[in-house]
């Protein structure tokens, strides 16, 4: 069983009431988006408010979470008003879809870890459902992701997505008739021998170069992780061992 609480070095999550816990999608995608200039940002489908934390823990910006589960919303806006940051962090309660339509234009950026499991069996409780699966039509589902991401952010804005490696093409295709053009991405490994896991992308209105990367989570020796995703994570998890360069 999932513990209630995950303790990081500057803040706590609380996610009892969550069905989506702590990860480590959630934990990269919150260390690894680019976040130069933002000062304003928009949590997509923002569960227990872990990314929207990580965002103002990194950064200067005002961070907006919208989630559609009640619970969720709820247990994110007391993790966002126990951190050290409450002024600057906001729980919507709210469909990101209608709010896309109320909101638009409004930030620099727009983060989301979407639901994104389909094919494979599915948790019977409901709110994990919501969380982490995508339901027919899948296609379409996703692209709502990205036409919201779009809709919320004004003319220069960005976005930052992570979803798996092995729908790489169909993502990629929804972003692109969303009007999204790939600015930067990298592959996701659990560890040097694996296949790639996920893919993050980061993502502009205007067509640019796009420079790929990779990254590698779990080091040779058990329970370290790699010096790229050790300095990558360090200012959050309290003990992450590093292997030796």
């Amino acid at each position: 069983m999932a513990n209630s609480w995950f303790q990081f070095k500057q803040f706590r999550i609380e996610q009892d009431k969550c069905a989506m816990k702590v990860g480590t999608d959630g934990v990269t995608l919150g260390a690894w988006t680019p976040l130069e200039n933002i000062r304003s940002v928009v949590d997509l489908g923002s569960g227990t408010g872990l990314i929207s934390l990580m965002i103002a823990q990194r950064s200067k910006a005002r961070v907006t979470g919208i989630e559609s589960e009640m619970d969720a919303a709820t247990q994110s806006a007391t993790n966002f008003m126990n951190s050290p940051w409450p002024e600057r962090l906001e729980s919507v309660w709210a469909d990101v879809h209608e709010m896309s339509q109320l909101w638009g234009g409004q930030f620099d950026l727009a983060v989301c870890n979407p639901p994104f499991f389909q094919g494979h069996v599915r948790p019977t409780n409901a709110p994990r459902n919501q969380a982490r699966h995508l339901f027919s039509p899948h296609v379409a589902v996703k692209k709502t992701w990205f036409d919201a991401a779009f809709q919320l952010t004004h003319e220069h804005g960005k976005a930052a997505f992570i979803f798996p490696f092995e729908n790489e093409n169909e993502w990629l295709h929804q972003a692109k008739a969303a009007g999204w053009y790939v600015e930067r991405m990298c592959y996701l490994q659990g560890h040097s021998n694996k296949e790639v896991k996920r893919v993050l992308v980061h993502l502009q209105k205007s067509p640019c170069e796009m420079t790929r990367e990779s990254l590698c989570i779990e080091g040779k020796e058990r329970g370290t992780y790699t010096s790229a995703f050790g300095q990558l994570v360090d200012a959050f998890y309290l003990d992450a061992r590093i292997e030796d360069k």
